[in-house]
């Protein structure tokens, strides 16, 4: 995996420690919140963009809508990606908050949905969903979340499991079996008693427009463990949870996968169990 970053605010990408950093646009003064300057910009930098996706199974674009930056240049970076046909398309945007104004916000969700198209998969944080009573609170919120989702989704393809779960399996549950590209996403973590209650009720921790779980038309079960966890504990977890719970919950149309993957950071006999929907 490689991190890349794109901006037109010279001072901000200064101070950010990466090794692979894009500076969009020759004076460095960011957009102004100018998204044809930004677009104008963008298809400069694009031949630096095919160099870093070239070759790769998947490309994951995260972007904050409502300024002019990201507004400005998540069409062309999408296309391009389309382009030199990267097998998926993964897009991460946070929405912003209705205070910051509601043109701004009718303006990013416009164009999400100008641009759903051009992606495999897309995850959505929404400011006006964060239950914070500070900006300072309601931005480390969504970082976790974004982070979270993040890791989580790429930590399925590019690290070894339990189970024969792959690239395709993740690009299936993307591309079929479902009307939407948009996914949903939650993790709990705890030991085997803990997950048993709090999954006996999935409903709870879904979005409202899943009305029951039979709304559910996709579903990957992730689950993280410490290889060192007692075999006896890891089979009763898998009998308990899985076999007899979320799969038991769902319906016969909803297309399931689940893998496990070691996480040495973990403790012993503590699992934690990351859950991505699909609606129907």
């Amino acid at each position: 995996t490689e991190l890349s970053v794109f901006g037109m605010n010279r001072k901000e990408m200064e101070e950010l420690s990466l090794p692979h950093k894009y500076l969009i646009g020759a004076d460095g003064l960011g957009s102004g919140k100018n998204r044809s300057l930004a677009e104008s910009e963008c298809q400069k930098i694009l031949p630096s963009l095919e160099k870093i996706i070239t070759d790769k199974i998947l490309s994951c674009f995260i972007v904050c809508l409502g300024g002019g930056t990201g507004e400005g240049c998540i069409r062309g970076f999408l296309q391009k990606s389309v382009d030199i046909q990267i097998k998926v398309k993964l897009l991460v945007v946070t929405l912003p908050h209705s205070s910051e104004g509601l043109e701004k916000r009718e303006k990013a969700l416009l164009l999400l949905d100008e641009i759903e198209k051009l992606a495999d998969g897309i995850f959505v944080v929404d400011y006006d969903g964060l239950p914070c009573s500070t900006i300072s609170d309601l931005y480390n919120e969504a970082d976790r979340k974004v982070m979270g989702f993040v890791g989580s989704f790429i930590n399925m393809i590019v690290k070894h499991s339990l189970i024969c779960f792959d690239f395709n399996d993740v690009r299936s549950f993307l591309r079929y079996y479902s009307d939407t590209k948009f996914i949903d996403y939650f993790t709990l973590s705890g030991n085997i008693n803990y997950l048993d209650a709090e999954l006996s009720d999935l409903q709870k921790y879904l979005p409202t427009k899943y009305h029951t779980l039979d709304d559910i038309s996709n579903l990957i079960v992730a689950i993280h463990y410490n290889r060192e966890t007692n075999d006896d504990i890891v089979r009763k977890f898998l009998d308990r949870i899985v076999s007899d719970g979320i799969m038991k919950k769902q319906t016969k149309d909803t297309q399931i996968k689940w893998t496990m993957i070691h996480d040495p950071d973990m403790e012993k006999n503590i699992f934690r169990i990351d859950i991505f929907t699909k609606c129907n």
